[in-house]
């Protein structure tokens, strides 16, 4: 039967993150970090997570979430995971357990049911062809895993395709082109730095124009709070960002994003904060970076230019419920 979670189910479902999750490409965790990322979110709620129950056994489990405070979340519930022990795992049993899903998110008023980035739930998964390097979140489906076929077959739609990409930064070095590039950029008054609000202005300002809510929310408060943020300027105006610069505890060098206000776009920017990045991750003990891009994005290239190699792809799913 298929029927909510409840805490007595814990344990299973960390058994079965560890044996059938992990043969999809989820990352291994210990209780601790499995209850830090899933069972005990903030935006873990028994309400959307379900579990398919076979003579008293559980066999998988499906979990979602959804709020006013979440992007969209308004109007969407997020997919985090359906995961199904190899003996369970049919498209009839992922059919039943995303149908349980469905119906929560539609009594909760809900118009579609979402797998994309903007989900709070972050579960971590394996780079492959790494040793052991891990990517924080899924901004979709993989092609590489039955799932994503049986949710086209069950309505969703891809909304896009985004590429995870990878660089080990062991042998990084900031190539002689782009020091010459931002020599010249430095004399029409382009330069990076490190963000400074005693003699930098506009931080908000640039960000605010950018549209991403989540950079909004985040891009100003790393500045104010001292952190190592690089800001694109043009003279002392902040003209784009990235960072956060610090290594995650896997050793992931963090990404927020990238970003060049409209008004600043088309001087270079772009390409010499990306560097910028990898060179300062580099320094503060990053072991590696990982990323997302569209598989039509241009700045794609710019990734591949400085090293990083796609290893896999995800289709990012939409279904109207």
């Amino acid at each position: 039967m298929i029927r909510n979670y409840t805490p007595a189910d814990e344990a299973a479902l960390l058994d079965l993150w560890n044996t059938s999750g992990t043969a999809l490409g989820f990352a291994p965790l210990d209780l601790e970090h499995f209850r830090g990322l899933l069972t005990r979110h903030p935006d873990f709620s028994v309400e959307y997570t379900f579990v398919l129950e076979v003579q008293g056994k559980v066999l998988g489990f499906a979990n979602g979430c959804t709020g006013d405070h979440i992007p969209k979340g308004d109007v969407r519930g997020y997919v985090s995971c359906v995961i199904l022990s190899s003996e369970a795992d049919t498209a009839e049993n992922t059919a039943l357990l995303l149908a349980a899903l469905e119906d929560a998110f539609r009594k909760a008023g809900r118009h579609y049911s979402a797998v994309t980035f903007f989900n709070p739930i972050r579960l971590p998964w394996l780079l492959p062809g790494t040793p052991g390097h891990q990517h924080n979140n899924a901004p979709g489906i993989a092609l590489d895993i039955p799932l994503h076929e049986q949710m086209l077959a069950l309505g969703y739609q891809e909304s896009t395709r985004e590429c995870a990409m990878y660089l080990d930064l062991k042998d990084y070095e900031t190539p002689a082109w782009v020091m010459e590039k931002a020599r010249k950029m430095a004399r029409q008054g382009y330069t990076v730095a490190r963000y400074d609000p005693m003699k930098h202005i506009g931080l908000k300002e640039m960000v605010g124009a950018l549209g991403n809510a989540m950079w909004s929310a985040e891009i100003p408060a790393a500045g104010e709070n001292g952190m190592d943020l690089l800001v694109g300027l043009k003279d002392n105006t902040c003209a784009g960002f990235t960072g956060p610069v610090y290594p995650e505890a896997t050793g992931r060098g963090y990404f927020a994003g990238l970003g060049v206000a409209p008004a600043y776009e088309g001087h270079g920017l772009g390409t010499l904060l990306f560097y910028r990045l990898l060179q300062r991750e580099k320094e503060v003990g990053s072991q590696y970076m990982s990323l997302f891009t569209g598989e039509d994005n241009h700045a794609r290239f710019i990734y591949l230019g400085a090293g990083f190699r796609i290893v896999r792809t995800f289709g990012v799913m939409l279904k109207e419920l």
